[in-house]
């Protein structure tokens, strides 16, 4: 047998909530919105399964709110959502129904949002490093790829060009050593995910002429410090990949553990597939196999 509602009062601090009481007892608050959808009124009875349902209901008006109140001021991700609303301790019932919700009237749309902050970052930073940071909010790396497929070299060597000029007004007014300039705004262009071909390209347009010997020296030298570098990559990788082949055979799964290991250790991806079609074999049916995941 139910019990019987014998009061709802508003909230005094939230007039959206109502507090509802059953055989003179307080029995539970719900968003007021829920009144008039459950047809909750004085002298009604209700058994378990009405209050279960009412309490889903409440958390769906809950979570909905707040998640369009984290949609207010910037376009999120659908993940960005989903972890804002885990931090709030909503379930994942509810949490996936908000979600559906926010997509259906397209609150939320991963495609967009890839699209959008392309848009933003492509004036101020390489295809490099928006890819890695797109993978870090785990956007569906699908969409990641085929939007970064559209990033022309011409878009970068633009953005490029303005950058590396600038550095080089900055840079100029206590630095007159051309390699040392060099160097200083290699790594500047490539700390901002440009590739070495798009660095090559703005050095020898904004390095005066007269210094083209010691352009030509200093490319030598860079292109010394690459191959280090990737000499120590190699280590690096050779290394973590006799770890994990102690507990792992799949080869999908060593590729996917190693190349996630070396990421987040700062290696850009195009240097890691390099490494990994090294030290895995039949690279080219596991990439295709993993297509999804990068």
């Amino acid at each position: 047998m139910g019990s019987i509602i014998t009061k709802i009062e508003m909230q005094k601090r939230n007039k959206r909530r109502v507090n509802i009481y059953m055989d003179n007892e307080f029995a539970f608050a719900c968003d007021a919105e829920l009144i008039y959808i459950h047809n909750i009124t004085k002298g009604r009875s209700m058994d378990k399964e009405d209050l279960e349902g009412i309490a889903c209901e409440d958390n769906y008006i809950k979570g909905k709110n707040a998640a369009l109140h984290f949609l207010e001021k910037s376009f999120k991700s659908e993940k960005q959502v989903s972890d804002k609303l885990t931090i709030k301790e909503f379930d994942i019932k509810t949490i996936d129904r908000v979600l559906e919700f926010l997509k259906q009237y397209d609150f939320v749309n991963d495609e967009r949002f890839i699209e959008l902050f392309i848009k933003e970052k492509i004036r101020s930073i390489g295809k490099n490093r928006i890819k890695f940071t797109l993978i870090k909010k785990s956007l569906p790396k699908e969409l990641i790829n085929e939007a970064i497929s559209k990033i022309t070299s011409e878009q970068q060597l633009e953005v490029a060009l303005k950058l590396g000029e600038k550095r080089l007004v900055t840079l100029s007014k206590n630095e007159n050593d051309t390699k040392k300039l060099y160097k200083k705004i290699s790594d500047y262009l490539a700390r901002n995910g440009y590739n070495y071909e798009i660095i090559k390209k703005v050095l020898a347009r904004i390095i005066n002429n007269d210094r083209e010997e010691n352009i030509k020296e200093s490319i030598l030298d860079d292109e010394q410090t690459i191959k280090e570098n990737y000499n120590k990559l190699y280590e690096l990788a050779d290394k973590r990949y006799n770890i994990l082949i102690k507990s792992e055979s799949s080869k999908i799964k060593l590729y996917k553990k190693l190349g996630d290991y070396l990421l987040r250790r700062g290696y850009q991806w195009d240097q890691i597939k390099k490494i990994l079609k090294e030290l895995i074999n039949q690279i080219d049916e596991i990439d295709n196999a993993t297509n999804e995941g990068r």
